[in-house]
């Protein structure tokens, strides 16, 4: 199931692992029209948004029924991102750049996450993970 409600400055999507990619995608992109955000902001708020579910589904052993909650918040200069699931704990501010598979082009999605926002904060507890990021707008 999706949920969204595009007119507040809050947006909450939340959907299971395997509709999560997709939809997300979709939900990003109408957060960005809503909004009528720049086009080139637009885009990187969509390609992080599809990096960081597309690495839960692939990566981060959310099973195929699992929920993950992506929320949006319009900010003053910002775009505020949460993102909470219950795949396999992972802090991508401790990434290994190493450890990256550059035959897969592994590791470069989290490269532009890294680029484009800001980790503020990450947790996981009682198997539930929460990554907070804010993308400036300027």
């Amino acid at each position: 199931m999706v949920s969204r409600d595009s007119k507040s400055a809050s947006v909450t999507i939340r959907c299971k692992g395997a509709e999560a990619v997709h939809a997300m995608v979709e939900a990003a992109q109408a957060f960005c029209l809503d909004r009528e955000m720049e086009v080139g902001q637009g885009a990187r708020l969509v390609i992080i948004i599809e990096e960081l579910v597309t690495n839960l589904v692939e990566h981060g052993g959310v099973a195929a029924d699992g929920m993950i909650e992506l929320v949006l918040t319009q900010q003053a200069g910002a775009i505020g991102i949460a993102l909470s699931d219950s795949g396999i704990a992972y802090d991508p501010r401790s990434d290994d750049a190493d450890a990256a598979m550059p035959d897969r082009g592994g590791g470069a999605g989290i490269d532009l996450i890294k680029a484009w926002a800001e980790i503020i904060d990450y947790g996981s507890r009682n198997g539930q993970n929460r990554l907070l990021l804010k993308m400036w707008l300027s």
